[in-house]
C-alpha cells in the first residue's frame, strides 16, 4: 500500500509541478489526477497497491467536503453578489453533463452490442 501512496503523491507532485511551471489555473491535484489517469490508461491496468491505497482514502472522502463547506460559508458575501450567475452555471453545466454522459453511455451499449454480434 505504500507504493500506492508513493504514486498518488509522486502524480500530484508532477501535477503542481506542473501548474508552476506552466502558471496554469487549473489545481495540481487535478493535473496530477489527469496524467494517472493517462498512466493508467497507457498501462492498461492498475496495480494492487494503488488500488489499496485508493480505497482507502475512499472510504473517508466524505470528510473531504467539509473544509469545502466551510469555505463556502466564508464567501456568503460574494455568493450573494454571483447569485444568478452561479445558479445559471450550475443548471448549464448540469445539463451538459447529463447530455455527455447520455451520449458515452450509447457509445458504449453500441459497442457493446457490435462486441455480442460477433
Amino acid at each position: 500500500m505504500l507504493k500506492g501512496i508513493i504514486t498518488l503523491l509522486i502524480f500530484q507532485f508532477i501535477g503542481e509541478c506542473f501548474v508552476r511551471f506552466f502558471e496554469l489555473i487549473v489545481p495540481g491535484p487535478v493535473i496530477g489526477m489527469v496524467l494517472l489517469l493517462l498512466f493508467l490508461i497507457i498501462r492498461n491496468k492498475s496495480f494492487e497497491s494503488l488500488d489499496n491505497a485508493v480505497f482507502l482514502h475512499l472510504r473517508y472522502l466524505p470528510l473531504l467536503f467539509i473544509p469545502a463547506a466551510m469555505g463556502i460559508i466564508t464567501q456568503a458575501d460574494t455568493i450573494s453578489k454571483e447569485f444568478w450567475a452561479i445558479i445559471i452555471s450550475l443548471f448549464v453545466g448540469t445539463l451538459i453533463a447529463l447530455a455527455f454522459s447520455a451520449k458515452f453511455i450509447d457509445i458504449l451499449t453500441i459497442r457493446k452490442e457490435k462486441n455480442n454480434e460477433l
